[in-house]
């Protein structure tokens, strides 16, 4: 078998990747430069290997090299381990430190990992009978560690605060009369950032590994399906709160995780007339530039995932006005970019859709 590696990266000079082991987190075991006439086509640079090339490869990251210029826009340290974007679950090794990521230089040992073997975690049976509810929907907002932590909640001690806790009170929830779960944001985020509402994502297509009962990333993705299917079985639909219009690298001096170092200038708004600053529409330090091709794919690529591998029945769009931001900042209530895409792929024809309809300098309602 092989794994298949691709980054997007416009404005990069040079990508390695890095291959870990499963100890050994300071230096990785294979490192493997991308060549521009071998491994790059396009704005994507690639590489292809052989399982049998790479023994004992567990994780990976990126380094990825190209001008630092912040007037310009341009953030690459060619020192900094970088996640990748699509990475499907993320292992914090033992010396995680999100202070290692604000410093420009290495951060090697102290960066967030990418799971090999999550890629080909595909859970979802294709033939799951999935509940539809039309005017009877009673959406339950839920936050998933806050529902099930409490010691007088129901849920088994080894269970609270997990996506198997969720399990454990699905009879109250049905005795409630609740038709649908809205999951307050369950995606990755950095543990050291204290956000317990979840709001401040740090990888778009994992779930958190710190609602996982068994506390790995790959079980996280395991027991949420778990959930998800259970909730199905119950009757209950399953929405998820998501947050497309900024990430946790925050401000200029934010930590700097993947977009900032991968390619700063496709991946976030900035201001005109001074590219070291990010456009803070959001009130959170940065703006997704949305409008992008590469980070609407992203995004369309990230719903698809929930919805074909975990078999959720919709999402709640977190600040949706950020969606009509052209490159420049400006408001295009014509065709956005980003909802048109979302509105008019098919896999998303049967799946809720619910736009909070504001950001801090527009209110988009209808």
């Amino acid at each position: 078998s092989t794994w298949n590696f691709a980054l997007y990266s416009k404005h990069a000079t040079g990508i390695t990747l890095l291959l870990y082991g499963a100890h050994e987190f300071t230096e990785p075991l294979y490192r493997i430069p991308l060549v521009h006439l071998k491994n790059k086509s396009g704005r994507v640079w690639h590489c292809r290997l052989a399982e049998g090339r790479i023994p004992g490869a567990r994780y990976y990251a990126y380094q990825v090299d190209g001008p630092f210029d912040p007037p310009a826009g341009q953030r690459f340290d060619p020192e900094k381990i970088l996640l990748d974007p699509y990475a499907r679950a993320v292992f914090f090794p033992p010396h995680f430190d999100r202070e290692a990521a604000k410093r420009r230089g290495s951060n090697a040992g102290h960066a967030p990992l990418g799971v090999l073997e999550a890629s080909r975690m595909h859970v979802a049976p294709a033939d799951e009978c999935r509940p539809r509810h039309a005017w009877d929907t009673v959406i339950y907002e839920m936050h998933v560690r806050g529902f099930t932590r409490r010691p007088n909640s129901g849920v088994a001690k080894s269970r609270r605060g997990t996506f198997a806790g969720v399990i454990d009170k699905i009879p109250y929830l049905v005795d409630l009369g609740v038709t649908a779960v809205e999951l307050l944001p369950v995606y990755q985020r950095d543990p050291q950032e204290r956000n317990y509402w979840g709001y401040m994502p740090l990888n778009f297509f994992a779930p958190h590994s710190q609602y996982a009962a068994a506390g790995t990333p790959e079980g996280a993705i395991l027991e949420m399906r778990e959930m998800v299917r259970a909730l199905h079985a119950a009757g209950i639909e399953v929405i998820l709160d998501v947050v497309y219009n900024h990430t946790v690298e925050g401000d200029e001096i934010g930590p700097t995780y993947r977009y900032r170092g991968i390619d700063n200038r496709t991946y976030y708004l900035l201001h005109g007339e001074d590219r070291s600053r990010y456009r803070n529409d959001t009130g959170t330090g940065n703006v997704l530039h949305t409008s992008s091709i590469a980070v609407r794919k992203l995004v369309v690529d990230s719903m698809r995932h929930w919805v074909e591998e975990m078999a959720v029945d919709g999402f709640r769009f977190d600040l949706a006005s950020i969606f009509t931001r052209r490159t420049d900042g400006s408001i295009d209530l014509d065709d956005p970019a980003l909802i048109s895409a979302i509105t008019v792929d098919p896999d998303f024809t049967h799946v809720r859709l619910i736009a909070e309809a504001w950001d801090l300098h527009s209110y988009q309602l209808g």
